[in-house]
């Protein structure tokens, strides 16, 4: 089954993603003492949104220094020995991320978004500049910062798609769906019909068409014009049809037509 498989964040999602300059709050008196970060616009801020920029004006270079640069001021004003570090887009991920340092009796520092950004920008330009095996690394950075952004673990699970790994991309995009449960409002129903198409996608490579559907049908219950859900269901449908005649009569069955062309995730930014 030959079906081409490209990242997927959107463009005006990054763009928003970058824009969030304001840190999350979290109670103060938690075990674990968390802290968070002050508010202050920084230069390291700049570089990411700037980042961001890049990678949509097709840049990756470019767009990879920048976020280096902003990796290189955030590890070393932010990182700890003996300290859990966070990056949060919202309260609820903040409050997530604490209560990982609760669990341990370890000190959590949660910091705003854009640390995890940065990773996450240089993990999106080295996949266009075809650097894979870093890629990982940088995405997997931001994860660890971020355990729970549903986009990141997204992100990173279309890389085990890229490499047909099935089994591991289903596995990736599911911790994906369960993330997305803390997904900021705005970016919910993205997030949540991301991860189930990925999930979807791989279930069609391991051959499970019927489980592919019933994912499927979950997205465009949430998103009801999804046209990737669409298209990817008009293609499973005709999988399903070339199957059943070359099991119907394996000798006699004409050689089956052109597979439809899948539709690639749509990434704006190519």
């Amino acid at each position: 089954m030959h079906r081409r498989t490209q990242l997927t964040a959107t463009l005006p999602l990054l763009i928003l993603l970058c824009a969030c300059a304001g840190q999350p709050e979290i109670p103060t008196g938690a075990t674990g003492s968390p802290t968070v970060a002050s508010a202050a616009e920084d230069a390291n801020a700049t570089l990411v949104r700037q980042a961001a920029a890049l990678i949509g004006a097709r840049k990756p270079a470019q767009a990879l220094a920048l976020a280096q640069q902003a990796i290189a001021g955030y590890e070393k004003k932010f990182r700890q020995d003996a300290v859990l570090s966070y990056s949060a887009r919202s309260l609820a991920e903040t409050l997530w991320y604490a209560s990982e340092g609760a669990k341990t009796q370890t000190s959590a520092r949660v910091q705003g978004p854009e640390w995890g950004q940065a990773y996450f920008l240089a993990g999106y330009a080295l996949v266009d500049l075809h650097r894979i095996p870093e890629a990982k690394q940088a995405f997997d950075t931001a994860i660890r910062l971020s355990p729970r952004n549903s986009q990141y673990l997204s992100e990173r699970a279309q890389i085990d798609a890229l490499e047909h790994d099935w089994h591991a991309s289903f596995d990736g995009f599911k911790t994906a769906l369960e993330a997305a449960e803390i997904t900021p409002p705005e970016s919910k129903t993205a997030e949540t019909t991301r991860a189930l198409r990925g999930m979807a996608f791989a279930q069609v490579e391991l051959g499970d068409f019927e489980a592919a559907k019933a994912l499927h049908a979950r997205v465009l219950g949430l998103d009801p014009g999804n046209t990737v859900s669409k298209n990817e269901l008009r293609y499973i449908q005709t999988q399903i049809q070339r199957r059943g005649r070359v099991t119907a009569s394996p000798v006699a069955a004409p050689p089956p037509a052109s597979p439809m062309p899948a539709p690639a995730e749509p990434r704006v930014t190519r």
